[in-house]
């Protein structure tokens, strides 16, 4: 170990963090048994629903790795995922709600450079965030917009090597840090996890999702908004 990582560890005061970290494993194993992982029913199985789906579980894998990361410990790498993970659940919603059905398209075609070309041109997280305003339910937007607009600067520096990953790898990282986190990395995650109930089309399990947050109010932030599916 490297004295920086030392220096990481030490900072973080990692027996408090280690304990954050296990109840979020806890919060994800109660995410994937509600969800009944791979025997998840989805309510069609339309290509709106299916692509959905595949970037919510995208967002799922990244909170997973967030948390995995952060135990190693490897801090940089593990904060680097939360912009990846909440720019998967942008993407989630925003196909779920505001997708043309020629989005949808290109994100279904047969993989090759001539689809890789056209997907390219789909907007990216902001624009996604513009086009739901109105489509999808208030709250969602409202969550995933304060989220981008407080942590994309940062986040954005800690993907690139800036400032925010250079200086942390200098002096270390505080615990207060880590820990917000790992909240705000689990907020992304039970959201994910309550869109995939929609995408269920059970209003029961998503009532339950919905239920999930105060029995794990010590590891969320304190507010977890659940979406709703769309009307059809």
């Amino acid at each position: 170990m490297s004295r920086l990582e030392e220096r990481s560890v030490r900072d973080t005061g990692f027996g408090e963090l280690g304990r954050l970290l296990d109840r979020s494993r806890d919060l994800e194993s109660e995410v994937n048994r509600m969800l009944g992982g791979d025997t998840l029913q989805l309510f069609d199985d339309s290509p709106r629903t299916l692509v959905a789906l595949s970037a919510s579980q995208t967002s799922l894998e990244h909170g997973t790795a967030l948390r995995v990361l952060l135990a190693q410990p490897l801090p940089t790498a593990g904060i680097s995922m939360m912009r990846l993970q909440h720019e998967a659940l942008t993407r989630a919603v925003w196909l779920l709600y505001a997708a043309s059905d020629d989005q949808i398209d290109r994100l279904v075609a047969t993989l090759d450079a001539a689809s890789e070309k056209a997907a390219a041109k789909l907007p990216m997280a902001k624009a996604m965030l513009d086009e739901i305003v109105g489509k999808a339910p208030h709250g969602a937007v409202e969550m995933l917009t304060h989220f981008k607009d407080v942590n994309a600067p940062a986040l954005h520096s800690f993907v690139h090597g800036g400032i925010h990953a250079i200086q942390r790898g200098l002096t270390g990282y505080p615990v207060e840090l880590l820990a917000n986190v790992v909240r705000s990395s689990n907020g992304l995650y039970t959201m994910a996890g309550m869109l995939l109930a929609i995408l269920s089309g059970d209003e029961a399990l998503a009532k339950r999702m919905s239920k999930i947050q105060p029995r794990f109010a010590d590891c969320l932030p304190p507010l977890i908004v659940p979406a709703a599916r769309p009307e059809t």
